[in-house]
């Protein structure tokens, strides 16, 4: 009876001495150093950076974003130069005071009037909006190309009298403008108008069909009857 006590009474102060080094041990390595975060530190709920704020959501309870403080724009930057906003005004212009003449202009740009280049100017000039007259009675033209039709047109005399100050060289259109109408001649006969009728066969001018007559510049064959056809020559599809 007496070996048990004995036993249960070592085991007991085995026991005790384990656990006051154990006790020991974790007090020696519990110690936190300076400046190390644990998990029993607490955070704090605003961390400083410079000149910015940011506040710790989970402290807060909020979710705002962070907020940036705005930079002065008249600060100073590494060079030492002022940032301003814009740049400085102009000084303002001086004016001359009562009896005091303004500085005259350097080099005065004028216009150039015609006839200014002395006799040898021998290009008219016209205003813009000044209409064109060719000068010759009876004429319409409009324009120096037109003035020139018509001249070659008299030069050339009329196909159907022979004339060459047909009627027809000074007609005009809805608009005034000057145009060659054959149609003006006394002498004007449609059949002899190459425009409606072919001069070759006398066949009204078409596309081959329906008694017309087609001419084509190159040999070819026709695209409506595939007839050969050679160039310049009178062509009618067979019905």
């Amino acid at each position: 009876m007496k070996d048990k006590k004995l036993i249960v009474w070592a085991a007991l102060a085995v026991f005790a001495v384990g656990l006051l080094i154990t006790v020991i041990i974790m007090g020696s390595t519990g110690k936190t150093p300076e400046g190390e975060i644990t998990a029993s530190t607490e955070p704090e709920s605003t961390v400083h950076v410079s000149d910015i704020t940011v506040e710790d959501p989970t402290q807060s309870g909020t979710g705002t974003e962070p907020v940036i403080e705005p930079e002065d724009p008249t600060e100073e930057t590494e060079t030492g130069a002022p940032l301003t906003l814009e740049d400085e005004p102009l000084p303002p212009r001086p004016t001359p005071t009562p009896g005091e003449e303004a500085d005259p202009v350097d080099d005065p740009v004028t216009g150039h009037t015609p006839g200014d280049d002395g006799p040898g100017d021998t290009n008219p000039v016209t205003e813009p909006n000044e209409p064109y007259s060719c000068g010759t009675p009876g004429h319409h033209c409009d324009s120096p190309e037109t003035h020139a039709y018509i001249l070659n047109l008299e030069t050339q005399g009329c196909p159907y009298c022979g004339r060459h100050d047909c009627p027809s060289f000074y007609a005009t259109d809805e608009w005034g403008t000057a145009v060659y109408d054959p149609t003006k001649c006394p002498s004007y006969d449609v059949h002899n108008d190459p425009v409606y009728y072919c001069q070759h066969c006398h066949k009204p001018c078409g596309d081959g069909t329906h008694g017309t007559c087609v001419r084509f510049v190159n040999a070819c064959y026709c695209p409506l009857c595939g007839k050969w056809v050679e160039a310049w020559s009178c062509h009618s599809c067979e019905e």
